[in-house]
């Protein structure tokens, strides 16, 4: 456990001293470069570049590290490998430290790279099958990412002779540094890996959705978004609004608690790709730092949760409406990020929403970006009551004894790592816009406003309506309601449907649901071909090599001769003389006829 407290406390110290860099250096920028490898007209170097952007970054990453490792010390404190996990955490993070610092290519592909090992080893730190399977498709996605990032390195430096990119970026090597952005924050088709990465600890995964392997694919972006071409961002617009759509509708129908914060991270994730695809790249940082530590926060609720009880939502039934600490705590982190006013999520989703409205994005892109911010309120609202009022419809609440009792936590332990974030999550958004940005309104339009106001109330309307206005809370939702509207129930139908039309209806419903929690049935592309592939393969290697020409003339087949040919010569040794006299006798034979 010294491991952990020695990390906590470096991160701590370090985050302020990066912030006190950050306002020391006033807008001011340092860089520092190194040449490691020259050949002819080709070189690889590292660059450090230190601005207010990146100090700024790192130390709300440290922050919320440090209060991660709090966190894993009592998350993690009866795991069998504490210091392999902290050790495995640090890396990590120091990981992203680098990646942050180190801007052109050569360099950057240090903590690309270490973000996606290092994440693939924490993702499988328990032992167990579902872990591995979701080590397997993170590792290999994140593989993906990093071969693109290559190829960027590989043409860039044909072209320029560097390793880092200067000016505009040509079609290929802009295309690829999206597209490598892309599969490292879970964008469409490249975003089902991220929900089965809830395999890791929870403190792992409050560190990758809240502000390292999830987020730097954005700061991948924000940082190359003058070099981009338009097309490249209008394919990073798309992807990104289809991302935001099928996560926050997956997000509204789902009941494993863990699943929903990660898909709300998909959701806010592809909100700040597309805020930098319409040419906002700095309302993208600065929604991304205040949903950082709302994020981080949540995670951390959502563990206290889970060692309270349970990781179903179905199953809470209100458990933790007394305990006051997680309660408060749970409740600002889903008002923060749904945008709720005056939270931090509330400046950046504001300045970002307005900007849109101004913004050339057709009418289908419209309606998808609407889509997705109201998710992002309603199934905020559906995991703060299945959490904590469910259970008041009908008088339950179970697993309040259990959590109070269980001895795991105190209160003074729960405010040591929710506190500081609780407080940058409602402080952070209003500074951050008083500081960054001075006008405290974008554009004059009363109409504007008015609706860029009532997203976060009308969503939470329609839970209301959806919800908690029904007797059956736990089986309704937007998709369920919006499809009986569409498909009554047999009893209100005209008795002359056949039974023709039912099964009709009963396969759209399988067809509709599965398509909304499978992510537009990404989750089995991104799976189950593999998975078919490999098995076709080992099949026909099995019946072509092993059970075919291999087993005669491979190592088998050889032993299986040499086994009998010294069978024959064991025979002969014994057996000399009969074979002397027949072998006298057809010679003789041969001499006579012969003769």
């Amino acid at each position: 456990m010294m491991v952990g407290f020695y990390s906590q406390s470096f991160c701590g110290w370090m985050s302020f001293v990066c912030l006190a860099a950050a306002v020391a250096l006033a807008g001011d920028t340092f860089s520092l470069g190194w040449e490691v490898i020259r050949l002819n007209s080709f070189g690889l170097g590292v660059d450090i570049f230190v601005d207010g952007v990146g100090l700024v970054f790192a130390s709300i990453v440290l922050f919320i590290a440090s209060s991660v490792f709090n966190f894993s010390g009592l998350y993690m404190g009866t795991s069998s490998h504490p210091i392999r996990f902290h050790g495995l955490l640090m890396s990590f993070v120091l990981s992203m430290i680098v990646f942050i610092f180190v801007p052109n290519l050569f360099g950057l592909m240090v903590g690309w790279d270490g973000l996606g090992i290092f994440s693939f080893l924490l993702v499988l730190f328990y032992p167990c099958h579902s872990s591995l399977s979701a080590g397997m498709i993170t590792g290999l996605t994140n593989r993906l990412g990093d071969s693109f990032l290559m190829l960027v390195l590989l043409v860039n430096g044909l072209v320029y002779g560097g390793s880092s990119i200067n000016g505009d970026c040509f079609g290929l090597v802009s295309f690829c540094l999206v597209i490598g952005a892309m599969t490292k924050s879970a964008q469409f088709p490249f975003c089902s890996w991220l929900p089965r990465a809830m395999a890791a600890p929870t403190p792992v995964s409050s560190l990758v959705h809240s502000s390292t392997l999830v987020t730097a694919g954005v700061f991948l972006i924000v940082r190359y978004h003058v070099s981009l071409s338009d097309s490249s961002l209008v394919m990073l617009q798309w992807a990104s609004l289809i991302t935001m759509a099928l996560s926050g509708l997956n997000a509204c129908v789902e009941f494993d608690m863990k699943k929903v914060v990660a898909l709300s991270t998909l959701s806010q994730v592809s909100f700040m790709m597309f805020a930098v695809g319409v040419g906002f790249p700095f309302l993208a940082f600065f929604h991304l730092i205040s949903h950082a530590v709302t994020k981080a926060l949540l995670f951390i609720c959502v563990g206290l949760v889970i060692m309270g009880y349970s990781q179903d939502l179905r199953r809470l039934g209100g458990s933790f409406l007394n305990v006051e600490s997680v309660k408060w705590y749970f409740g600002g982190a889903c008002a923060g990020l749904c945008g709720f006013p005056f939270f931090s999520g509330f400046y950046s989703k504001e300045m970002i929403i307005e900007s849109v409205l101004y913004s050339n994005v057709g009418w289908l892109g419209f309606c998808l970006f609407s889509l997705g911010v109201l998710s992002t309120s309603y199934y905020s609202a559906r995991l703060a009551f299945f959490c904590f009022f469910s259970g008041l419809l009908n008088s339950k609440r179970g697993g309040v004894s259990m959590f109070r009792y269980s001895g795991c936590m105190g209160e003074i332990r729960v405010h040591s790592f929710c506190l500081g974030l609780f407080i940058l999550s409602v402080v952070l958004g209003g500074v951050g816009a008083w500081f960054f940005l001075c006008p405290p309104s974008m554009f004059p339009c009363h109409v504007s406003k008015a609706l860029v106001m009532l997203c976060c109330p009308f969503g939470l309307w329609l839970f209301w309506l959806n919800s908690v206005n029904s007797s059956h809370c736990s089986k309704s939702s937007v998709l369920e309601g919006g499809y009986m509207m569409v498909f009554p129930k047999k009893n209100v139908i005209s008795q002359n449907v056949g039974e023709v039309g039912d099964v009709k209806i009963r396969e759209w419903k399988v067809l509709r649901e599965s398509f909304v929690r499978e992510l537009g049935f990404l989750d089995g592309f991104s799976g189950q071909p593999f998975v078919y592939a490999g098995l076709t393969l080992s099949e026909e290697v099995n019946s072509s090599l092993d059970q075919g020409w291999l087993e005669y003339f491979g190592p088998g087949g050889l032993s299986s001769c040499f086994k009998k040919f010294l069978d024959c010569n064991n025979y002969m040794s014994n057996h000399w003389f009969a074979l002397f006299f027949i072998v006298y006798i057809f010679e003789v034979v041969i001499w006579v006829v012969t003769s």
